[in-house]
């Protein structure tokens, strides 16, 4: 973490926590009196918990990788058999299909450390993988939970990207003219010829990571259908389209979007790429980034309520999701998470969520239209057009923010 990016206007001394790499969840509340962010309001939360998966010990990780499956059961290992399990516990709820979706079922298999075969730095040659695979009769997914149900406001950021199987092997693919860049000058040329051939093939190289469509990545924090804070990706978007929400942001009697409480966003780096992933929530508003940037801010259906943290991968061939082929996955990468919060004494709900987690996004239906170019929207902290004369600060520390002497300031660099 860098000096500069410290809040100048704080008073109080800031020491910036050593971030070391391990396979435990690490904690530097004993550096810490509080924990601070950027933006218009630094807040001030309690508690820090930062996850990191880019140097976990996997089976066979120092031999040489010429001609190893990454994705070998020799070279993975589950989740549930590190110490993050402790505080992250892989779903294995399962969903009934339907005439219009598809059945699901989580897996815990599927959420697993691996090497990674770009690391950006030699030293964090690891990773956590998400995967959701297409078979011949239902979706095999994935879905990680918070085990903690009392989080009552937090800035959550996580480092993450979409990749093909191709990608997460290290190998190129071989794709048809509609997903190449050239295709569109190809195509037109070939309107003006009269000869017939096949169509065209061309090799990407696999740092191109042309991702599956049919897939939706779900970052979340989750109380109940009308007490959640979304960020979406689907891999049926162009990949730079990004979905950020709060819950309910669809009238099922009127089969309409609510005003203001959803906002389709378009990122200057693809969701193909590494990117900090961040979402804000605070006493009456919520705020995206994505690698620092601000994207949205809402006051309308900010959670009220103590709340827990999900990342999930899904696919339910439905309209939001969109259908995977048969035998084609879709991996999420990630590389750490990082989480500064504050606690409610008393936790409502949580777990065992009776519709999966997916009884939103099946409720209203996948509507898509009008997604044109996307936007990005900073809207009033209000609801409709009322905009709120200031912007709510997070609660003071207990004792009040005075007594925090020692805050440790969060960086999206890591």
């Amino acid at each position: 973490m860098k000096p500069n990016y410290l809040t100048p206007r704080l008073t109080f001394s800031l020491i910036l926590p050593t971030v070391t790499t391990s396979p435990t969840p690490t904690n530097k509340g004993a550096l810490c009196d509080c924990y601070i962010v950027s933006g218009p309001e630094p807040g001030y939360f309690t508690n820090h918990h930062f996850w990191d998966f880019r140097n976990i010990p996997l089976p066979n990780l120092n031999q040489p990788t010429q001609n190893q499956n990454p994705l070998s059961q020799n070279a993975t290992l589950r989740l549930t058999q590190t110490p993050f399990i402790t505080d992250w516990f892989p779903q294995t709820w399962a969903k009934t299909g339907t005439q219009e979706y598809l059945p699901i079922t989580n897996a815990q298999s599927n959420v697993f450390f691996a090497r990674n075969p770009t690391p950006q730095q030699p030293q964090n040659p690891t990773y956590l993988l998400l995967q959701a695979t297409r078979l011949p009769t239902y979706v095999s997914t994935a879905e990680i939970e918070l085990r903690a149900r009392n989080i009552f406001h937090c800035s959550l950021r996580v480092r993450m990207r979409l990749m093909s199987k191709e990608t997460v092997l290290g190998e190129a693919t071989t794709t048809n003219a509609r997903q190449h860049p050239q295709a569109e000058k190809d195509i037109a040329q070939d309107k003006h010829s009269t000869k017939s051939h096949r169509p065209k093939q061309y090799q990407h190289p696999a740092d191109q990571n042309i991702v599956p469509k049919g897939a939706c990545v779900g970052l979340f924090t989750y109380q109940s259908k009308t007490c959640e804070s979304d960020i979406e990706i689907l891999t049926a978007d162009p990949p730079n389209v990004i979905h950020y929400s709060n819950q309910p942001d669809y009238d099922p009697v009127s089969d309409t979007a609510i005003p203001g409480a959803g906002s389709i966003v378009n990122l200057s780096i693809p969701w193909t790429g590494w990117v900090t992933h961040r979402l804000d929530w605070f006493p009456g508003l919520s705020r995206w980034y994505a690698d620092q940037g601000l994207q949205v801010v809402k006051g309308y259906g900010v959670p009220g309520m103590a709340s827990t943290v999900v990342l999930n991968l899904w696919s339910d061939g439905g309209d939001w999701t969109g259908d995977l082929r048969v035998g084609e996955s879709v991996f999420l990468g990630v590389e750490w998470i990082e989480m500064a919060f504050n606690v409610s004494s008393s936790a409502v709900g949580g777990s065992g969520r009776d519709d999966g987690g997916l009884g939103r996004a099946r409720a209203r239906s996948a509507r898509r239209v009008g997604l044109g170019d996307g936007d990005r929207v900073v809207e009033g902290a209000g609801v409709g057009n009322k905009i709120l004369s200031g912007i709510p600060k997070q609660e003071d520390v207990a004792g009040g923010a005075v007594r925090c002497r020692r805050a440790c300031y969060l960086s999206d660099f890591h």
